[in-house]
């Protein structure tokens, strides 16, 4: 049962990361890809498994699902009230972890994934968002 609720959050989280041009595996994605007990899941071990069955690609530490409706079916597997926190979760873990060239690159990603937790903020997190929203 703890097997399957890590497949979920790190399918999930690949699934959200979709066809974004960070490199998934090359970024500290535990806080994304923690289990709903609180325990890490072993976000690349699972990338791995997910790449022997067939349902993945990695390439160069990114991965790319290897149809868009699978892609769809990982996602389909977070709870819909949580997404978009899920996603807030994500685009704050990028948003500390990406370099500043990293982050220009990918910043029309990063901050339509925050903007998805946009309720869920405090002021200060408010502001910095809509500094991002402007850049």
């Amino acid at each position: 049962d703890s097997m399957r609720a890590s497949m979920i959050s790190v399918s999930g989280t690949a699934a959200t990361m979709g066809s974004s041009s960070v490199s998934l595996l090359s970024l500290d994605l535990s806080n994304a890809c923690t289990d709903q007990d609180g325990s890490d899941s072993s976000y690349a071990s699972s990338i791995e498994e997910f790449e022997e069955e067939g349902l993945c690609e990695v390439d160069n530490e990114e991965c790319r699902f290897m149809h868009d409706q699978i892609q769809s079916a990982a996602f389909e597997l977070i709870n819909p009230e949580q997404r978009d926190s899920f996603r807030g979760r994500i685009g704050s873990i990028l948003l500390r972890s990406l370099s500043p060239e990293e982050l220009e690159a990918s910043l029309f990603e990063v901050v339509g994934l925050l903007n998805c937790a946009a309720t869920n903020i405090t002021d200060e997190e408010r502001d910095e968002l809509a500094e991002l929203n402007l850049k």
